[in-house]
């Protein structure tokens, strides 16, 4: 059944004046043009929808139902339409953002008070999601755009359709059991330090703990892993109580604050906070503002 708008629009003018005489003069068409139109409509539907009653067009039972189904119809495309063309404000999007722990912490809050001064008509929802498949929850359109990690001696590789936006670059940070706090400004030491004592880290399978192992060999560490924990706030309690090392970035800390003695890890070796999404997506507005409101939180980070 192929109808259209234009012809439901007459026809409910129809129903409701009786003529098409005077459907016509209420539309400002002609007589003929109404009558084309149900003609049209008519032969597009396989029961008749009108009954002669002398000059004037009674509806079959099969015109009722079409009548009472083509108001909802037709109302709903006055909605459709009075939303498009009013105030942006009105029209209210949700972008799904996939988060991690310690990223979400710092962002969130100032991404969604970010939209609620320059775009109150776009919604976050927030879905957590394992860092290591943003990408592929993109891909999956589980999430529009996504917080993701990237690691300057790990770079994840690019996938076909995905932009990668860079948010905010912070250096490893090595957490030292209490007694080796003297040792903090003596890389050499502290490197001396790092060989022969235990090391607290993720799994080798885990991309943060392949990223931790290549930031220690840039540092001429080779850790003896004693420990092995993915949980961050878990490495940082055994680093407090003196079992190892373990390694964490100033994100981390802010999610997990510790009194433990903390380095620099020699090197020079970064992790990076960056937005993920489909190159199509960032063609939505509500889109490009959580991404531009996600830049601008970690603006303050970058400058501090």
């Amino acid at each position: 059944m192929k109808w259209t708008f234009e012809q439901l629009k007459t026809f409910k003018v129809v129903a409701d004046r009786g003529t098409m005489t005077s459907a016509a003069e209420a539309l400002g068409f002609t007589p003929g043009a109404v009558s084309q139109q149900m003609a049209a409509l008519q032969a597009a539907l396989p029961r008749p929808i009108f009954a002669r009653d002398g000059r004037r067009v009674t509806l079959t039972d099969a015109g009722v139902t079409l009548l009472r189904h083509a108001r909802i119809l037709l109302e709903d495309e006055r909605k459709a339409a009075a939303a498009l063309s009013g105030p942006q404000s009105e029209q209210r999007s949700v972008v799904a953002v996939g988060v991690f722990g310690s990223a979400a912490v710092s962002a969130m809050q100032p991404a969604i008070e970010h939209l609620r001064e320059t775009s109150p008509h776009v919604a976050i929802q927030a879905v957590e999601v394992d860092v290591e498949n943003m990408p592929q929850a993109i891909l999956n359109d589980q999430i529009d755009i996504a917080l993701g990690l990237s690691y300057d001696d790990a770079p994840q590789p690019p996938m076909r359709g995905i932009v990668t936006v860079l948010l905010h670059r912070e250096p490893f940070l090595m957490v030292l059991p209490p007694e080796a706090a003297e040792l903090r400004e003596n890389n050499s030491a502290l490197v001396d330090y790092a060989n022969a004592t235990d090391w607290v880290l993720p799994p080798l399978e885990t991309y943060y703990g392949r990223a931790c192992r290549f930031a220690c060999a840039r540092a001429g560490i080779e850790p003896k892993v004693q420990h092995t924990v993915t949980d961050t706030a878990v490495s940082i309690s055994l680093a407090e109580s003196g079992v190892g090392i373990t390694l964490a970035t100033p994100l981390m800390m802010g999610l997990r604050p510790t009194d433990s003695p903390t380095a620099t890890l020699p090197g020079n070796s970064y992790r990076s906070v960056v937005a993920i999404a489909r190159s199509s997506a960032l063609e939505k507005e509500s889109v490009r503002a959580v991404r531009d409101a996600l830049t601008q939180a970690f603006t303050p980070l970058r400058t501090a």
